[in-house]
């Protein structure tokens, strides 16, 4: 875990704008602080949650504040718990049960998930009363909606985040936030912060402001020249949404930076009336309902006259006669929001959209594998035949690299027949068998699923051989992965070079040092 940097956090905190900050969360621990007030604080933190809430909504979570307190205060009250020594896994596991529990008597394994499911729709307004009460046991969970900017908080400070609950555990996407709240409450103390609304402050106003900052900041420079993949996304344009350029969506966790993004409203326009890029990877969010997420941008408007309407696409022959498996038409476009949309059905799309007088030009081209400098590549082995290996031999490490190394598997551990298509700086010692760098070669990963299972595959292979760095390639990128110890490597902390890349001195430079 890294630290903060103090003085850059002192001269925050002693500015109009940080004490203003610190005020605000004081704020919250007053008796006197009212519900209205709260959920303005709440509000200005996280305000994706409260994006759409109308008034009866803000009425709706005043009447959850208050439950969430009546039930504290019997707690308090009761003396179960002593404000000196509460146990915070207790207190927060009661506060749920009772809120859901249907009689006194009711086991909690009895609850339905059902009921969880609401629990978690309540869980930034249940976090923010226990933090009025107990502000130095529970940090009000300000990240609903905004789990990407706690990862690119956990990345910066080297903090290993827990493995997300799966989609339809609610009970333990409940519960993910304790793992959560500890983990904060641990860098809270490692960091000498002892005013609670101090660590709120750095936290929401100081921290992920900076964040957000640097995210909106990034040069579109950065994405991929063509999207790798498409993606349905499918809803309604609610006020907040009318004039969006910019914005959170609920889309397919395998989404990636850049991807296409086609929008289809399904009410009451019922048609497909703009496209997107994908400004982020796809999130999992254990506190957003419906799971993952992504931001998208660069909107391009379908004019209403273009739009591909609902009875279209029902009388389209192609979607007529397309295979059922992933035909988001077929389906009505039902529960479809973040569906693949495959490289024949855009094609399709940006007919439809031509034969209505749509200019498709200005329309995203799908990646299509091409040609390299003068290398052709048709199939994996190309990569590794036309690409890797004269790198390898041009960075002055040819005889140094070896073909499908057997390493003998730990002890305990079942041996795959599988081995790494290559290793680099092999050692051999009494049957030990180590190489320093590991690479796996594919043809085409077309999308983060595929990345992600080759860096699976490929660091089974460094564990095996002790490896320091692991490199994943295809005929687009190299992504290079760092060992960090005993902690292994980071999926999410990687440098991406492509072959392009080579031709520019000072990558190759970079990219040989670490290789050596």
């Amino acid at each position: 875990m890294e630290k903060i940097s103090k003085r850059t956090w002192n001269l925050f905190k002693e500015s109009p704008e940080g004490k203003q900050a610190i005020a605000k969360f004081r704020r919250l621990q007053d008796e006197y602080c009212t519900f209205d007030e709260m959920l303005n604080i709440a509000k200005e933190m996280d305000p994706q949650f409260f994006q759409n809430s109308k008034r009866k909504d803000m009425e709706r979570f005043k009447t959850i504040l208050l439950q969430v307190e009546e039930i504290i205060s019997h707690l308090v009250e009761s003396r179960a718990i002593e404000n000196e020594d509460v146990d915070t896994a207790f207190v927060y596991s009661y506060v749920l049960y009772t809120m859901l529990k249907d009689n006194p008597d009711q086991e909690y394994q009895d609850i339905p998930q059902s009921y969880f499911k609401f629990a978690l729709s309540c869980n930034l307004l249940t976090t923010l009363m226990l933090h009025a009460y107990f502000p130095s046991l529970f940090v009000p969970n300000f990240f609903v909606m905004q789990f990407l900017y706690l990862q690119k908080f956990a990345e910066k400070y080297d903090i290993e985040l827990p493995e997300v609950p799966n989609r339809t555990d609610y009970f333990a996407r409940n519960n993910y936030y304790l793992d959560i709240n500890e983990i904060l409450i641990e860098f809270a103390v490692a960091n000498g912060f002892e005013d609670p609304a101090e660590f709120c402050a750095y936290l929401f106003c100081f921290e992920i402001p900076d964040i957000k900052e640097r995210i909106a900041d990034q040069p579109q420079a950065e994405m991929p020249e063509e999207p790798g993949q498409a993606w349905l996304l499918v809803g309604n344009y609610t006020e907040g949404e009318k004039g969006m350029e910019y914005g959170f969506w609920q889309a397919n966790q395998l989404t990636s930076r850049g991807d296409i993004m086609l929008f289809y409203e399904k009410s009451p326009v019922k048609a497909m009336n703009s496209i997107w890029i994908a400004q982020e990877d796809g999130v999992i969010d254990p506190f957003f309902l419906y799971y993952s997420n992504t931001y998208i941008g660069n909107k391009i408007e379908i004019p209403a006259d273009c739009a591909i309407t609902f009875q279209e696409f029902k009388n389209n022959e192609y979607f007529k006669n397309r295979v059922k498996e992933g035909n988001f038409v077929s389906k009505n476009f039902q529960d479809c929001s973040g569906w693949k949309v495959t490289r024949d059905d855009y094609n399709e799309i940006k007919r439809m959209l031509e034969a209505k007088g749509f200019d498709t030009s200005v329309l995203p081209k799908l990646y299509e594998p091409k040609k390299i400098g003068n290398v052709i590549i048709e199939k994996e082995a190309d990569v590794s035949e036309k690409l890797l290996l004269p790198l390898l031999d041009q960075m002055g490490f040819k005889g140094e690299y070896e073909a499908e190394v057997h390493f003998p598997a730990g002890r305990g551990e079942t041996q795959s027949n599988k081995r790494p298509d290559f290793c680099l700086h092999v050692t051999r010692k009494n049957g030990d068998i180590q190489a320093r760098v590991v690479i796996e070669v594919k043809k085409s990963m077309k999308n983060k699923e595929e990345i992600h299972d080759n860096f699976l595959q490929g660091q089974s292979y460094a564990k095996w051989g002790l490896a320091k760095v692991l490199v994943i390639c295809d005929d687009r990128i190299i992504r290079v992965y760092q060992s960090n110890g005993e902690k292994g490597f980071n999926e999410r902390k990687f440098i991406e070079y492509s072959w392009y890349d080579m031709e520019n001195l000072d990558k190759y430079e970079e990219l040989r040092t670490i290789l050596k």
